[in-house]
């Protein structure tokens, strides 16, 4: 149900209501406004999975955006939040994300701060837990030989549920919606299997400007470099994007040697409880900023 604000500063109102897929071009351009890469595929997946609002002039036009997640009845991430030049600084974004603390009512709520969005954030009662790395460039062929990792295979439709699960442990929320509905279909991947068991997956899809390989679920640094080398080999001469959270070990080393430079940090934020891992393996790259 859409509700109208008066923003007396801009001299007319907005309206906010449920997002739909026919607002797709329009969050397109929004999102082109600010500096993001995201196609209209990109916006198409996370809308399909998640739920989100909009923040409408008196002609329609879409000014804002914010979207949420929800993995289990008690975490959520929460992302796409853009508004506009004309509404920045007008309480625009307060309002959005007080809308989504209604919808998401008492879940732990996880989200990636840019720097403009950090004191917003931090005023909602959000806390920092770490950094973020965005990885990208032009993929060269790593420097030297990568060591293989043993049951190293490609990833097929009947491992969904391996998948899932092993994600589960790693994240500390269940994406079975996200890895089935989307990412596997869209996706080429790599698993390593141990006895039978899946320990760890990389996922490589189309965005932006060209492809991100995430989530990647690893171990330790080893085992992620091997399940990200076939997917460097794979696009070499092309854009390719990596978002991890890990600090810049061996894994970060191997993106450098592989042309994929540092070119933005961002801050992954917490309000509640934080879930993290609750087995061996790790979040090493991320299915995107906004789910994690």
């Amino acid at each position: 149900m859409a509700y109208k604000t008066a923003k007396r500063r801009l001299g007319y109102e907005i309206a906010i209501r449920p997002m739909a897929e026919s607002d797709l071009d329009q969050l397109h351009q929004l999102s082109i406004g600010v500096g993001w890469p995201h196609r209209p595929e990109d916006w198409r997946l996370v809308i399909g999975l998640g739920h989100g609002i909009v923040a409408c002039d008196a002609i329609g036009r879409v000014l804002g955006s914010a979207m949420w997640w929800p993995f289990g009845e008690r975490f959520a991430t929460v992302g796409m939040v853009i508004t506009s030049p004309r509404l920045q600084a007008q309480g625009a974004g307060r309002e959005l994300m007080e809308m989504i603390f209604a919808q998401t009512g008492s879940r732990d709520l996880r989200l990636t701060s840019t720097k403009a969005g950090y004191r917003l954030y931090r005023s909602l009662g959000f806390e920092p837990i770490g950094r973020i790395f965005q990885h990208q460039g032009k993929a060269l062929p790593p420097h030297g030989p990568v060591a293989a990792a043993p049951g190293l295979r490609q990833v097929v439709p009947g491992d969904l549920d391996a998948l899932a699960a092993l994600d589960a442990s790693a994240y500390g929320a269940d994406r079975r919606q996200a890895i089935a509905a989307a990412l596997l279909l869209a996706s080429v991947g790599t698993l390593v299997e141990r006895d039978g068991a899946v320990v760890g997956f990389a996922l490589c899809r189309p965005f932006g400007r060209g492809h991100v390989v995430g989530p990647i679920v690893a171990e330790d640094d080893a085992m992620a470099i091997a399940l990200l080398t076939p997917h460097v080999e794979a696009h070499q001469g092309a854009f390719l994007r990596v978002d991890t959270a890990q600090e810049q070990g061996a894994f970060g080393a191997f993106l450098e040697s592989c042309g994929l430079t540092i070119f933005d940090t961002v801050t992954p934020m917490i309000r509640g409880r934080a879930h993290g891992p609750s087995g061996c393996a790790r979040i090493y790259g991320l299915v995107n900023q906004a789910l994690g």
